[in-house]
């Protein structure tokens, strides 16, 4: 099995204190399928609320100092999620906050920690223009997935200039014209070595801070290879 973008929600973004920020999952969602949601809080004081069922994945990361910082979260879907509402908090503040929710299929064994393991995640912050991280896969047919957050809402494009794979945008990009306004997008690649690593790489906007995080998904745990030398010290019937 290998993973794959399937589709995405529509996207939520508000600045309005205590607007409840719940974008919708997919329209579809199956058993097993793996959700991934992107939250994007202005400043550096206010946060998200984990949403129900889901786990804390990566973040805080902060986009240029005071800028903004965003999260990942992740869930292994039971089938039950049709277009639900995924709550990520009613905050009293009046500055921007966004979220969307991504699906991918493929997913064949572990838990959502196991298939987005917390040492492929990485963050490259920026001034102007997304940049993208290094992501190494670890076993065929995993996904390198960036999630882009900027403070404005520039359209996004797919990224040029990587090395170990190519780049591209998912989905349209999510934006919201607020105060100043923000962007979200996911962009996705298959490491060229399948498993390899994917680096470098960047993308042209209107020139306004923004953070990528990338990160790997996978749809098992790599098997461990027991070397044949340490077969003689197991007991007998073992491996049978």
């Amino acid at each position: 099995m290998a993973i794959a973008f399937a589709d995405a929600g529509a996207g939520e973004a508000t600045e309005t204190s205590g607007a409840e920020l719940s974008p919708n999952t997919p329209a579809a969602v199956n058993a097993n399928d793996i959700l991934i949601g992107h939250a994007y809080f202005e400043g550096t004081t206010t946060a998200p609320t984990t949403p129900s069922g889901f786990t804390l994945l990566d973040g805080p990361r902060v986009i240029e100092t005071t800028i903004a910082r965003h999260w990942v979260y992740g869930k292994i879907a039971d089938g039950t999620e049709d277009n639900t509402p995924i709550v990520f908090g009613s905050q009293a503040v009046t500055t921007m906050r966004a979220a969307r929710i991504y699906r991918f299929t493929g997913w064949v064994s572990g838990t959502i920690t196991d298939v987005c393991p917390a040492v492929s995640f990485s963050h490259i912050s920026h001034a102007t223009d997304p940049q993208m991280p290094t992501v190494t896969t670890t076993i065929a047919g995993a996904l390198a997935v960036a999630l882009v957050g900027q403070n404005d809402n520039n359209a996004q494009v797919s990224a040029t200039g990587e090395t170990g794979g190519d780049w591209v945008e998912a989905v349209a990009d999510f934006l919201a014209a607020l105060t100043p306004g923000l962007a979200l997008q996911l962009q996705t690649t298959t490491p060229t070595g399948d498993p390899g690593t994917v680096s470098g790489g960047s993308s042209a906007t209107a020139n306004d801070p923004v953070g990528v995080i990338g990160f790997e998904i996978r749809p098992s745990v790599p098997l461990i290879v027991i070397p044949q030398i340490l077969m003689s010290y197991l007991p007998p019937g073992w491996a049978e």
